[in-house]
């Protein structure tokens, strides 16, 4: 499986992040290799530089082997983070991830807003429907754990959807493990349905 953003820069940091997800998800995608290396390279041009320590390497020894001591720390901080790729574990370290829940579905932003550009973390309980809509620019969506249906087939975990503003869909969650994905948006979400006027109002 290959995958490529639609008209996304290359260097946004919610590009980056995503493809980042993507190749951990699906390590077997190497096409992305390059993006990982980007990644890498965007983070540490925006750090200083400055001498090394003499004790650096002991430092370095310690961290490698409190990593699972780490990582139980973060999954315990949130269990659902048990269930994200390391570049999202890292990101939520010794930070509470803020949901805004709509009904049965929760939504929590990655990135602060860039324009129209978001990254955003979406949880859809088991059996739970997010109402027909559609997107002004173009969706990206990975799923993360469990799976979800729409009106063009069902998504299991490590797939990837892409959608313009041609496609109107209804996601609903399996209806035992739900569905967690990392969505990655240009433009607002336009809602469509039968109260579709009144969820704009809210939407965004």
């Amino acid at each position: 499986m290959t995958f490529e953003i639609l008209s996304t820069p290359v260097n946004s940091p919610a590009s980056l992040i995503f493809q980042q997800c993507l190749a951990e998800v699906v390590p077997e995608n190497r096409s992305l290799n390059s993006a990982m290396n980007e990644v890498g390279g965007y983070f540490l041009n925006k750090i200083e530089t400055s001498p090394l320590s003499k004790d650096l390497w002991d430092k370095v020894l310690t961290q490698t082997k409190n990593e699972k001591l780490i990582t139980q720390d973060i999954e315990d901080h949130d269990p659902l983070l048990n269930q994200l790729p390391a570049t999202l574990k890292a990101h939520f370290r010794n930070k509470d991830i803020k949901w805004k829940s709509f009904k049965d579905v929760k939504i929590a932003s990655i990135l602060p807003k860039d324009n129209d550009e978001k990254l955003e973390l979406i949880h859809v309980m088991p059996g739970a429907k997010i109402p027909q809509h559609t997107h002004e620019g173009n969706e990206s969506f990975l799923v993360l754990h469990g799976s979800y249906s729409d009106e063009y087939g069902k998504y299991e975990q490590g797939s990837v959807q892409v959608r313009s503003d041609d496609h109107d869909h209804t996601p609903v969650g399996n209806a035992q493990t739900g569905c967690i994905g990392l969505a990655y948006t240009h433009g607002k979400i336009k809602f469509s349905g039968k109260f579709g006027k009144l969820l704009n109002l809210f939407a965004n």
